[in-house]
């Protein structure tokens, strides 16, 4: 399950983001959905470090009528950029460090000082993700996955030891499965040969008219069906552009393809993509 429409975004029309927006503005309507979409068969969900999934969580654990895995995804950049737009980057660090706790925040001033006289900034990067998430501590997280602006970044500039870095901490430091989101699969999959690391978990595009897939839908086929690691399909139709049959034929010519990101707002268009998927 997607979290998108829940966040009020759409890539059809402007309207129906806001009429979303405003649908799951009450997180009992999000918590509804997904209760439907777990009672159908659907085993997991992608929530981002943004405040109303925070709000969803504890809604989630004050309930729990359901059983479901979540996939973090971070760190969330629209609220980022939102609240730097509104206070300046003093205001999204306080922001920041307020998710973290008092606690958090007193252990981890002085070292991050070192840190930034040392401009050892991947440190003082590693820092505010465990702020960032210290309020999902107590949720069923399964994976971590970094967000494809930061990924594809990392990648296009060959910062490769913030990549590395981000894997030890997720893996080692939390107990948490590694991932990645990005855009462009052929880079990503070239890269991680380069540097001889076991292939993580990677969430990319694959829809049939190439939707998103950098820097080419042809590349991206050819290193889909190389990679020897887990990959999940995002982006599948294309923001609407393409049937819900067409996605389901295309993914089916990927025999390592075993999951898919789908999001849905309703109970009928939940129906019609899991029973087409369960084939």
């Amino acid at each position: 399950m997607g979290h998108n429409q829940f966040l009020g975004t759409s890539h059809i029309s402007d309207e129906r983001g806001i009429e979303r927006e405003k649908k799951f503005s009450n997180v009992k309507n999000i918590y509804r959905v997904v209760e439907k979409a777990a009672d159908l068969g659907c085993k997991g969900m992608i929530i981002e470090t943004h405040p109303r999934m925070l709000e969803f969580l504890r809604y989630y654990k004050e309930n729990e009528t359901f059983e479901i895995d979540f996939y973090l995804q971070i760190p969330c950049l629209n609220v980022y950029i939102q609240k730097m737009n509104e206070q300046a980057l003093s205001g999204l660090i306080l922001e920041i460090i307020k998710r973290g706790g008092i606690k958090t925040v007193s252990s981890s001033l002085m070292k991050n000082f070192i840190n930034y006289l040392k401009k050892d900034y991947i440190s003082i990067a590693v820092s505010f993700l465990q702020f960032e998430l210290k309020p999902f501590r107590d949720v069923n997280i399964k994976s971590i996955f970094l967000q494809n602006v930061f990924t594809d970044l990392l990648l296009s500039l060959q910062i490769y030891p913030a990549l590395e870095e981000y894997l030890t901490f997720v893996d080692e430091e939390m107990g948490i499965k590694p991932g990645f989101i990005t855009l462009n699969f052929e880079l990503f999959k070239k890269s991680f040969e380069e540097l001889g690391i076991k292939p993580p978990t990677v969430m990319t595009p694959v829809n049939p008219g190439g939707y998103d897939m950098s820097p080419s839908r042809s590349a991206v086929e050819k290193a889909l069906k190389e990679y020897k690691g887990e990959i999940i399909a995002m982006n599948i139709l294309g923001g609407g552009a393409f049937s819900l049959y067409s996605s389901y034929q295309y993914l089916k010519s990927f025999d390592n393809i075993k999951r898919c990101v789908v999001g849905a707002s309703s109970d009928e268009h939940l129906k019609e993509l899991i029973k087409l998927f369960r084939q």
